[in-house]
C-alpha cells in the first residue's frame, strides 16, 4: 500500500449494476483492497456471515429491498463495519436517513473516483483508530480502572447530577465539546451549560428523573460554548447535541430514593452541518448561491398567499441572458460559469430586501417582486437591471457585453397561480427576445398566440422536412475586378404551404432551438453534391460551390465520414465545393474541428471562415486551421456606405487575409460604393443584392450561361 492508503480493507460492494461494480472492484483492488461483490441484500447477509469485512459500500436501491434494511442489520453487530452509501438517490431524505442510521458517509453515485479513495482513506484511519482503541481496551480489562477509562476517554459527554440538578461529575471530553473547564462545573446547576433559550424546554430532560423507556432518548439541545476548544482558532458560540438521560435511584426498605441523574451527551454538530449542506443543495444552485427553481416556486407560493389575503400587487420576472451561448462556445464553460456568478452579483444588488433572485438553469434567471404599488414599480427595477448589466465585464483578459431580456408577468391580473405566472412571464421574455433583445416586456393575452404561432411554426418545420418542402438557392460570388462570377453559396429556402416563401432567418433559428438544425443540415450538404454532379454532367464546371454547415453538424462524429460517403456515391471530388462556417462552430470543439476540417481539405474541399470578425477572433486559429476564404460580415459592409465609417475594420480585415494568403469575400453588398471601396482595400470577390440575390437552380443555370464560371 501507497502512504495514501495506509491500511488494505476487506470491503464488500453491494452493488445490483454490474458494469458498475465491475469498474469499482477494478478500482479498489488496484490500491490493495480485498473486494468481495453481492448483486443483492440476500448475497450480503451470506457475506457478512461468512465474513466480517471492515467497510460496506451500499446501494440503497437493491433487486430485492431497500439498503437500509441491511444498515440496520449491521448497526446492531457487535464490532460492526463502517457503512458508505453510494446510492444514485441524491434526494436530501435519503442522505439524512442515511445518516441518521449511522451511515459513515454518503456519496453520490456515481462518483469521481479520488471522491470515493479520500472517503476510503478516511474509513481506514477511522478503523484504524477502533483497532487501536479495541486493543487498548482488552489491555485494559484486567485493570480496575478499564470502566472509569472508557467513560473519560469516550467521545460523548458523560455526567451525573444530583438530585438538585448540580454536577457531581462530568468527563474530559465536556472540555473538547463545550469549551466548559470540567472543575469549574462541578457543583454548577446543568443550566451553566445550555443555552439560555432552551433551558425551559430542557429543565425535565437534562436532568431527568425518569427511567426505562419514559427516560430521555436522543433529545436535541443546544450547549453554550465559553472558549474555543483546545487547538482550535475558532469556534462557534453554540454547539448542537443529542441527549440521553435517566434517573438513579437508591433502593430502600421497599421505596426507591431519588439520588441524581446519569447522562450522555453527543456532539451531532457534524451531522447537522451534514444535513444543512443536504437541504442548501436541494435548493440552491451551487454555482451561484442563489435560490434554485424550487425554493422559487416554493416562495412564489408564499407571496400569493400574502398577496392574496392583503390585496396586494405582485411581479415575478422572468430573465434570459442575451447571446449568451456564444460566451460558452467561443471562451469555454469556466468563462461562461464565471460570468454567470458575476452577473448573479449585479442582478442582487438591483433589487430590493424581501425580493428573491434564482437561477434555474442554463443562462435563465427569475425573479420575485413582493409588495408592488403599480406596475411602474417592476418597470423601474427592469430598467435598472438592463442598465447595470451594460457596464462590461472583464474575465480573463476578455471585456465581455452582455444584455438581457426580460419578460414580466403580474398578480392577479396576468395569473393567480405560481405555474401561470411563470408561464405568463417566460412568454413576455420571448416576445422581448424577437423585438430586438436588451429589453424588457410585460404580459398581455395577445403573447400567447405569439407563442402558439411559433409553436406551430417548429410542427410545420417537422412536417416541412418530411414532405420536402424545403429548396436550395444559389448566390453568385463576384470577382471584384472583372465582375465575373466565380462561385455559388447554397442556401436554403422554405416554401410553406401556408406562409409562402419562409427566409432562414426565421426558420433557423427555431431548427436549432428544436434539434432539427441538424436533419436540415444534412439535406442541404447532399443537396449541393447532388446538384454539383448535374451541372458537372451538363458541362457546367464550377470553381466553388459552397453551403453553410451549423456546428451540431460539424460536431457529429460520422460528419466526415458521411461526406466522403456522399463523394465516392456521386463520383465527385473535394475540388470546386466548399463549406462555410463561422467562428463559434470553431471555439466550441477547437481540437475536434482542426483534425475533421484538415480531412476535408487534404480532400480539396474549400473551407471558409463566415461571418468573420462578429465573434471572438483570434489568429492564432486562422494559423492553425486549414482556412482558404474569409468572409467580411455584412454589417461591416453596411457600414461602408456612413462616410466610409467601416473602412478601416474592414481594410484590417484585408490585410488579415493578405498577409495568410486567403481569399476574401464581402457579403451583402447592395450599393456601388460599397463596392468601389471593397476594390479599393484589396477584396477579392463579392456577393450581394448588388449583383444578383439567390436564385433557384434553373435561374442560376440561365445566368451561368451569359456569365461563364472561371477558374481561379
Amino acid at each position: 500500500m501507497d502512504a495514501l492508503n495506509p491500511i488494505p480493507l476487506n470491503i464488500l460492494v453491494v452493488e445490483d449494476e454490474p458494469r458498475y461494480l465491475e469498474s469499482i472492484r477494478r478500482l479498489l483492488q488496484h490500491y490493495g483492497h480485498r473486494v468481495t461483490p453481492a448483486a443483492d441484500l440476500g448475497q450480503a447477509a451470506a457475506m457478512l456471515t461468512q465474513d466480517a469485512p471492515d467497510l460496506i459500500l451500499l446501494d440503497l436501491h437493491l433487486p430485492d429491498g431497500s439498503g437500509m434494511d441491511l444498515l440496520h442489520q449491521v448497526n446492531g453487530q457487535a464490532g460492526r463495519p463502517l457503512v458508505i452509501v453510494v446510492s444514485g438517490d441524491a434526494t436530501f431524505e435519503a442522505a439524512r436517513q442515511a445518516l441518521r442510521q449511522d451511515a459513515y458517509d454518503f456519496l453520490r453515485k456515481p462518483c469521481e473516483p479520488e471522491e470515493l479513495l479520500k472517503c476510503l482513506r478516511n474509513a481506514a484511519r477511522e478503523l484504524a483508530l477502533r483497532r487501536e482503541n479495541q486493543a487498548m481496551q482488552e489491555r485494559l480489562r484486567r485493570s480496575e480502572q478499564w470502566h472509569r477509562f472508557l467513560v473519560e476517554h469516550s467521545p460523548d459527554i458523560v455526567y451525573t447530577l444530583d438530585a438538585e440538578g448540580r454536577f457531581t461529575y462530568v468527563n474530559e471530553r465536556v472540555e473538547e465539546i463545550s469549551g466548559h473547564a470540567r472543575n469549574e462545573l462541578l457543583g454548577q446547576s446543568w443550566e451553566s451549560l445550555v443555552a439560555e433559550s432552551e433551558r425551559e424546554m430542557a429543565r425535565w430532560r437534562f436532568n431527568e428523573r425518569r427511567t426505562g423507556l419514559r427516560a430521555t432518548r436522543n433529545f436535541e439541545l443546544t450547549l453554550t460554548r465559553r472558549r474555543p476548544a483546545a487547538g482550535a482558532e475558532e469556534a462557534p458560540a453554540q454547539v448542537v447535541v443529542e441527549l440521553s438521560a435517566s434517573g438513579i435511584y437508591q433502593e430502600e426498605a421497599g421505596s426507591r430514593r431519588f439520588l441524581g441523574t446519569h447522562g450522555v451527551v453527543r456532539d451531532i454538530s457534524a451531522r447537522k452541518r451534514a444535513e444543512a449542506t443536504i437541504t442548501f443543495q436541494a435548493y440552491h444552485d451551487l454555482l451561484t448561491g442563489l435560490p434554485n427553481r424550487v425554493l422559487f416556486k416554493d416562495r412564489l407560493t408564499q407571496a400569493i398567499a400574502h398577496a392574496r389575503r392583503h390585496g396586494l400587487i405582485l411581479a415575478v420576472m422572468f430573465l434570459d441572458l442575451d447571446r449568451f451561448k456564444s460566451v460558452n462556445d467561443t471562451l469555454g464553460h469556466l468563462v461562461g460559469d464565471e460570468l454567470l456568478q458575476l452577473v448573479g452579483q449585479r442582478l442582487r444588488h438591483c433589487l430590493r430586501e424581501g425580493d428573491t433572485l434564482a437561477r434555474i438553469g442554463g443562462d435563465e434567471f427569475m425573479l420575485l417582486l413582493p409588495h408592488m404599488r403599480t406596475r411602474d414599480n417592476a418597470a423601474h427595477i427592469a430598467e435598472k437591471i438592463l442598465a447595470a448589466l451594460k457596464t462590461p465585464f472583464h474575465l480573463n483578459g476578455h471585456e465581455l457585453y452582455i444584455s438581457a431580456s426580460i419578460g414580466i408577468a403580474l398578480y392577479p391580473s396576468d395569473g393567480t397561480s405560481p405555474e401561470a405566472l411563470i408561464k405568463h412571464a417566460d412568454i413576455a421574455m420571448y416576445s422581448a427576445k424577437d423585438g430586438g433583445r436588451n429589453d424588457y416586456r410585460f404580459f398581455d393575452s395577445g403573447l400567447n398566440q405569439h407563442l402558439t404561432g411559433r409553436m406551430a411554426l417548429e410542427s410545420d418545420l417537422r412536417r416541412g422536412l418530411q414532405r420536402g418542402e424545403f429548396e436550395l438557392y444559389y448566390q453568385p460570388k463576384v470577382d471584384v475586378g472583372s465582375g465575373a462570377v466565380v462561385g455559388l453559396e447554397a442556401l436554403m429556402r422554405w416554401h410553406h404551404p401556408q406562409r409562402g416563401l419562409v427566409l432562414p432567418e426565421e426558420f433557423i433559428p427555431i431548427a436549432e432551438d428544436s434539434g432539427l438544425i441538424l436533419p436540415l443540415s444534412a439535406w442541404a450538404l447532399e443537396m449541393v453534391l447532388r446538384q454539383a454532379r448535374r451541372w458537372q454532367d451538363q458541362g457546367l464546371y464550377l470553381a466553388s460551390l459552397a453551403v453553410n454547415l451549423p456546428a451540431r453538424h460539424i460536431e457529429h462524429p460520422d460528419f466526415v465520414d458521411e461526406f466522403v460517403r456522399l463523394l465516392r456515391e456521386l463520383r465527385l471530388s473535394g475540388h470546386g465545393l466548399g463549406i462555410e462556417i463561422t467562428e463559434g462552430t470553431l471555439m466550441r470543439d477547437m481540437e475536434g474541428s482542426v483534425h475533421k476540417l484538415r480531412q476535408l481539405a487534404d480532400m480539396g474541399v474549400e473551407i471558409s471562415i463566415d461571418d468573420f470578425g462578429t465573434g471572438y477572433s483570434s489568429l492564432a486559429y486562422l494559423r492553425r486551421l486549414p482556412v482558404h476564404v474569409l468572409k467580411i460580415d455584412r454589417s461591416f459592409v453596411q457600414d461602408l456606405d456612413r462616410d466610409g465609417e467601416g473602412l478601416p475594420l474592414v481594410a484590417g480585415i484585408a490585410a488579415i487575409a493578405k498577409g495568410l494568403k486567403l481569399t476574401l469575400v464581402a457579403e451583402g453588398v447592395e450599393t456601388r460604393s460599397q463596392l468601389d471601396r471593397l476594390r479599393q482595400v484589396g477584396c477579392d470577390l463579392y456577393q450581394g443584392h448588388y449583383h444578383s440575390q439567390a436564385l433557384p437552380a434553373g435561374q442560376v443555370e440561365r445566368l451561368i450561361q451569359h456569365r461563364p464560371f472561371h477558374t481561379h
